[in-house]
C-alpha cells in the first residue's frame, strides 16, 4: 500500500487479508487533514491519511494563518517550524477610489501568543505538516488512495479504495472527511451545501522575486478595478482582481492585460516572474450536518468561506482542534461515542459567524459605483476618528469569537451568577520560579488541564476536578503583583505567574478559584471562588455525559 512521499505506510498496522484496519481514516491530505493527523499522532491514535493525489498541493492556494491557527500548531509541536516560513504580523492598507489611503487595520494584540495574521505558502505548510507526521509511529500516510466507497456499520466505517490501479479495502472506527469543497466523503453520505455561490468571479495571480519589502496587504476599494496586493514570504506576492459581468477567463488570464492592471497598483511589479493564474468563484455554503453516523466532515467539505477575511483556511484549522481530543477521548481514553456528537453544535455557529463577517468585508471591498465608494470610504474614515472605533477597526476587534452555546462542557449556574458560554482561554507568556520564560500552553501539555491560584485547596483537589482517565497537567498560578512563596515543584503540577495580567482579568471575569480545560484550551469547568474550601464540592470528579444525551 506503498505510494510516492507516503509516510509510516510500512509500518506494522492491524490488518488481514488485505484489509488496513485504523482508529481513524482521515481522507485528504490538506492542510486541515495533516494538522488534524498531527495532533492525533500526539495522543497516540492509530491513524490513516489517505490522500488521491501522488504528494500534497505544489501551488499556493490559501495564504493567512491567524494566531489561533498558530497556537493549534503549537500544539502538535510544530510552530516554530512554521514560523521560519512566515510573514508575522501583517496588517491591511485601505485605498479608495482615488487610490488615496483612509483606513488600515494594524493589530499588535497577541492575546493567544502569536500576531492576529500572518502570510504563509501553502505548499511550505504542508510540507512541515507532512513531515511532522514522520515523529509518529501511530501515523500514516498513503498518497495515490482514492476513495470509492463508504459503508457504515455498527462498529465502524468500511472503504473502498483505489490505489494504483488496485481496490483495497480499510476499516476505521472513524473516518473525517477532510477532502474539500467537492468532498467525496460528504457526496457518498449524502450530504446537501447549503447557501450561495456568488456571481463574482475573481483573478489570482501569484508572482516571484518582488522587489519591495512592504509586509502589508493593500486593498483598493475600487469599483472600476477591484484588487488586492498581498505580498508573502521569501520574496512572493499575490494579486487578485475583481472581474465585472461579461469578462470571462479568456479575457481576465491574458497577461499582457493583468500586467498592466498590476503597473497601475505598482509599476514595479509589472514584470515579476509569474506563478500561477487562475479564476475563482467565491462561496457562502454550510454542509447540512457535519457529522453522519461514525463519520464526521471538516475544513471546506463542511464549509466554504468567501476569501475576503482570510479566514477559510482557520475556520478548518479550528475543526481540527475540536475534532482531534474528541477521537483521542473515544478511541484512547474510555469517553463515550457521544462526545463527538458536540462536535458540530460547537463548530457551526462561529464558523458561520465568520462567513458573515467575510461576506460584509466583501460588500465593503467591491463597491458598485464610485458614489457607492465614497460614501462607504468616508463614512468609515470619519468613524475613525473617534478612539473606541478606531481600536475596534486597528485591532480586528470586530472579528467573532468563539464562544460555545452548546457542547461538552458544566453550563450549570448559581443564583449568583448567570450562564457562562466557554471561550478560548489567553495564552501569555509566564514566569516560571526558575525565573525562565515560556507561552502558557507549553505549560499546559496536550491533554486536560486544571490552572488556578495556588493555595493548600487548590494542590490538594486540583486533579480530582479533571475528568478520570484522561492525561492531565495542574499549573498553580500566582497573581500578577505577587511573587512565588514555594519554589518546589512536584511531578503532578508546575507553578507560573503572568506578569501581564491577561489570566488574572480572565479568571476574575469568570469568578474563578480554578478552570478546568479541555485540550483545545477552552474551559469545561469554573470552579467558583470559594469552591475549593469547600472540601465536599470538589470530592466529586467531573462526570461525563451519558451516551445517550443528547447536545442540543
Amino acid at each position: 500500500m506503498e505510494g510516492l512521499d507516503d509516510i509510516g505506510a510500512s509500518r506494522a498496522c492491524p490488518s488481514d487479508a488485505g484489509v488496513l484496519r485504523t482508529d481513524v481514516l482521515i481522507v485528504g491530505a490538506g492542510p486541515v487533514g495533516l494538522l488534524l493527523a498531527n495532533l492525533l499522532g500526539t495522543h497516540g491514535v492509530d491513524t490513516t491519511v489517505i490522500e488521491r493525489h501522488q504528494t500534497t498541493v505544489a501551488e499556493p492556494r490559501a495564504v493567512t494563518l491567524d494566531d489561533e491557527s498558530l497556537r493549534t500548531l503549537q500544539a502538535a509541536g510544530l510552530a516554530e517550524a512554521v514560523i521560519r516560513d512566515l510573514v508575522l504580523g501583517y496588517g491591511v492598507q485601505y485605498f479608495s477610489w482615488r487610490g488615496k489611503p483612509f483606513a488600515s487595520i494594524q493589530p499588535t494584540r497577541q492575546e493567544f501568543g502569536y500576531p492576529k495574521r500572518s502570510a504563509f505558502r501553502q505548499p511550505l505548510l504542508e510540507r512541515t505538516l507532512r513531515e511532522g507526521l514522520r515523529r509518529f509511529p501511530s501515523v500514516r500516510i498513503l498518497f495515490g488512495h482514492e476513495l470509492e466507497s463508504l459503508r457504515q456499520g455498527e462498529e465502524g466505517v468500511h472503504c473502498g479504495v483505489r490505489a494504483h490501479g488496485e481496490a483495497r479495502r480499510i476499516e476505521a472506527r472513524w473516518a473525517v472527511g477532510c477532502d474539500g469543497g467537492r468532498s467525496t466523503v460528504r457526496e457518498l453520505c449524502g450530504i446537501a451545501l447549503q447557501g450561495d455561490t456568488y456571481a463574482e468571479r475573481w483573478l489570482i495571480v501569484d508572482l516571484a522575486g518582488r522587489t519591495s519589502s512592504l509586509r502589508h496587504t493593500q486593498t483598493y476599494c475600487d469599483p472600476v478595478r477591484p484588487a488586492i496586493r498581498l505580498p508573502g514570504p521569501q520574496g512572493t506576492l499575490r494579486y487578485e482582481f475583481m472581474l465585472h459581468a461579461g469578462e470571462d477567463d479568456a479575457f481576465a488570464l491574458h497577461e499582457p492585460r493583468f500586467r498592466e492592471w498590476m503597473a497601475r497598483r505598482h509599476p514595479e511589479d509589472r514584470n515579476l516572474p509569474l506563478v500561477r493564474k487562475a479564476v475563482y468563484v467565491f462561496h457562502a455554503r454550510v454542509a447540512q450536518r457535519w457529522k453522519q453516523g461514525r463519520v464526521l466532515l471538516a475544513g471546506d467539505a463542511a464549509h466554504l468561506t468567501p476569501p475576503f477575511a482570510g479566514q477559510g483556511l482557520n475556520s478548518g484549522l479550528r475543526d481540527a482542534a475540536n475534532l482531534a481530543w474528541k477521537l483521542a477521548g473515544v478511541a484512547q481514553w474510555d469517553m463515550p461515542d457521544a462526545l463527538l456528537d458536540s462536535y458540530e453544535p460547537e463548530r457551526r455557529p462561529h464558523a458561520q459567524a465568520l462567513i458573515r463577517m467575510a461576506l460584509r468585508i466583501g460588500r465593503f471591498m467591491q463597491p458598485k459605483s464610485r458614489m457607492g465608494a465614497a460614501a462607504m470610504q468616508t463614512l468609515l474614515e470619519a468613524a475613525c476618528l473617534v478612539p473606541p472605533v478606531r481600536d475596534y477597526v486597528l485591532q480586528l476587534r470586530f472579528k467573532p469569537k468563539a464562544r460555545l452555546q452548546s457542547g461538552w462542557f458544566d453550563a450549570s449556574e448559581d443564583g449568583a451568577r448567570a450562564r457562562l458560554c466557554p471561550e478560548l482561554l489567553p495564552q501569555p507568556m509566564v514566569d516560571r520560579p526558575d525565573r525562565s520564560a515560556c507561552r502558557l500552553d507549553d505549560l499546559l501539555g496536550n491533554g486536560f488541564a486544571v490552572i488556578g491560584w495556588d493555595s493548600p485547596a487548590f494542590r490538594a483537589h486540583a486533579l480530582a476536578l479533571a475528568p478520570a482517565g484522561v492525561p492531565v497537567q495542574v499549573v498553580a498560578l500566582c497573581r500578577a503583583q505577587d511573587d512565588f512563596l514555594d519554589f518546589r515543584t512536584g511531578h503532578a503540577f508546575a507553578q507560573a505567574r503572568d506578569g501581564s495580567g491577561a489570566l488574572d482579568m480572565f479568571l476574575d471575569a469568570l469568578q474563578a478559584d480554578a478552570l478546568v480545560l479541555r485540550p483545545d484550551r477552552f474551559w469545561r469547568r469554573v470552579v467558583p471562588a470559594g469552591e475549593l474550601q469547600r472540601s465536599e464540592a470538589v470530592a466529586q470528579p467531573l462526570s461525563f455525559p451519558h451516551p445517550d444525551q443528547a447536545f442540543p
